[in-house]
């Protein structure tokens, strides 16, 4: 057992390494979306929504310091989620913390919606339009009207000189903390495979959905991050 929570810590630190390299500004880019929670919901129990909860980030940099606030959180990972079941354990909030093995799709049906939904760094996984905007359709039917969602996704339009250059700064960061340049070429191939939509795609993706007063709060690099309402 002890070898296992060994594993499991350096899995998540090697995710958290790689993802603070990748998206720098990103434990940032946490404390943002909690202060967007925070103005919305005040003082109030509230329900939050993680969609992409694998690695337990959200529950990490949310859990403790909002005692009123409890997760639900999905991911398609079992690996992924057992990382956040153990960062859930670690952070004493096993109590206020629900964990899904799935998607969106799987959550049980339930009349109460949800106060707060956030979507970090998934969307960018979906290839087509059509699931992009189904998902995003889900997270809204879960949502109680009017309540806040946040939204980060790698943007950009692709095959585009802006792009291209983006990616050589992002290759860059990691080419700085001692990754072998041929890895990091590898690399930037590899981002290739992810699904770039641009901005002006993402705001009306959001919008198809039925999201309102949508606004771009955070940018870093390749990727970028919408406040919203439902």
């Amino acid at each position: 057992m002890k070898n296992d929570a060994t594993q499991l810590l350096q899995k998540s630190q090697a995710y958290e390494n790689n993802a603070r390299i990748s998206v720098p500004g990103y434990d940032t880019l946490f404390s943002m979306v909690q202060a967007y929670f925070r103005a919305q919901l005040g003082e109030q129990q509230a329900s939050i929504l993680i969609v992409g909860a694998g690695g337990g980030n959200e529950l990490s940099a949310w859990g403790q310091s909002n005692s009123n606030w409890s997760f639900t959180g999905v991911d398609p990972s079992e690996e992924m989620l057992q990382i956040a079941s153990y960062k859930a354990e670690q952070l004493q909030l096993e109590s206020r913390v629900q964990l899904l093995l799935g998607t969106i799709d799987h959550l049980p049906s339930a009349d109460t919606k949800f106060d707060a939904a956030s979507c970090i760094l998934v969307l960018h996984f979906i290839e087509e339009w059509q699931e992009k905007l189904a998902l995003l359709q889900n997270i809204h039917g879960q949502l109680k009207p009017g309540k806040p969602f946040a939204l980060v996704s790698a943007f950009g339009q692709r095959d585009s000189a802006e792009l291209q250059d983006r990616i050589k700064i992002w290759q860059s960061f990691f080419l700085d903390v001692g990754y072998p340049q041929a890895k990091v070429k590898d690399m930037g191939k590899v981002i290739m495979n992810i699904s770039f939509i641009s901005d002006q795609q993402i705001e009306q993706l959001l919008k198809e959905a039925g999201f309102q007063h949508i606004a771009r709060f955070f940018t870093s690099g390749l990727f970028a991050g919408w406040m919203c309402h439902a």
